[in-house]
């Protein structure tokens, strides 16, 4: 015969509500209390019907993680932390993978609309994906939603990401000690991570008189007419950027400065000296996104609308150059 929360209630002297609430981490119910119910349920066998309870509460305790890749170290990473924080609070993350399409996508909005999880967590793929209809309809969503790494500025959404500001003027502090005189920017302008990337770096060289450019039209023009000696290329990986000494048949820098963002895993492409590495604290990031989630389930906003964490570092990696 299964054991039932009235056998612990039996054994802890406890009525069966206040068993049932602690059991189920009701806060009202003190941290010492909880331990003295979780030890006697833990020793009697007890097994937790979870769909009873949830159907009994309205909830399905499940956070769905929107994304479209488990491969990917910037998704994969803060998915495994986000799992650790609601696990510890009862909660079940929920994967729901797309394949980058604006049917797939819509696919898992419409799962959101059929109510199958309390909450939810987007890693949001580029915009051209949001056609305005689909905008309206995760507008609409009644559940708490959550943006990691990129957010919808047609949303009012709350997002978790990188401090932009500190990330690019720790990379422009590090181009510059290597006397980087003129500099190309690749930044994606499909989604606003890019955007407030490019914007950033585009102010903080101007301020400090180092020509660059974004069109890899003009670049050979740039090089030639500022006679660059050290180009820094600012991008999201080495690997983002076109060849860019491919772009330059006439006068080419005496040297190629990189300046990115992880992750990445091969030998950087062989024109770099050097790559500046920023560092971004996935695992924080994917923390932070789940206490967002909770207080948000719990009926408390969060008090900013963007909440940035900073780098972890910027790390120093040398070419295949040197």
């Amino acid at each position: 015969m299964s054991v039932t929360i009235h056998d612990i209630a039996k054994l802890t002297g406890l009525n069966a509500s206040t068993v049932s609430r602690a059991l189920r981490h009701d806060p009202r119910i003190s941290p010492e209390t909880r331990q003295r119910v979780l030890r006697t349920a833990d020793k009697l066998g007890y097994v937790m019907n979870l769909a009873a309870r949830n159907l009994a509460a309205g909830k399905t305790r499940l956070v769905a993680l929107i994304m479209d890749s488990l491969a990917s170290r910037h998704q994969s990473i803060p998915a495994s932390a986000m799992n650790e924080v609601l696990i510890e609070k009862d909660y079940t993350l929920m994967i729901l993978l797309h394949s980058g399409t604006k049917q797939s996508l819509a696919t898992c909005i419409s799962k959101l609309e059929q109510k199958i999880c309390d909450a939810a967590v987007m890693i949001p793929p580029e915009e051209r994906l949001f056609s305005p209809q689909l905008v309206a309809r995760l507008n609409l969503l009644k559940m708490p939603v959550c943006f990691i790494d990129r957010w919808l500025e047609a949303t009012g959404y709350p997002a978790v990401t990188t401090d932009v500001e500190l990330s690019i003027r720790g990379l422009v502090d590090k181009v510059m000690r290597e006397k980087a005189d003129g500099a190309f920017l690749f930044q994606s302008a499909y989604n606003t991570v890019g955007r407030a990337r490019f914007l950033w770096e585009s102010r903080l060289l101007s301020e400090r008189n180092i020509p660059w450019t974004d069109d890899p039209g003009s670049l050979q023009s740039l090089v030639t007419r500022h006679k660059i000696k050290t180009l820094a290329v600012f991008a999201d990986s080495p690997w983002t950027p076109v060849k860019v000494p491919s772009l330059l048949a006439d006068r080419q820098p005496e040297r190629y400065i990189g300046a990115m963002f992880d992750p990445w895993d091969n030998y950087p492409p062989d024109f770099y000296d050097k790559i500046f590495l920023c560092l971004q604290d996935f695992p924080e990031i994917g923390r932070k996104s789940a206490h967002v989630i909770l207080n948000m389930l719990r009926g408390k906003q969060p008090e900013k609308h963007l909440m940035e964490i900073p780098p972890t570092e910027i790390m120093e990696i040398r070419g295949r150059r040197h």
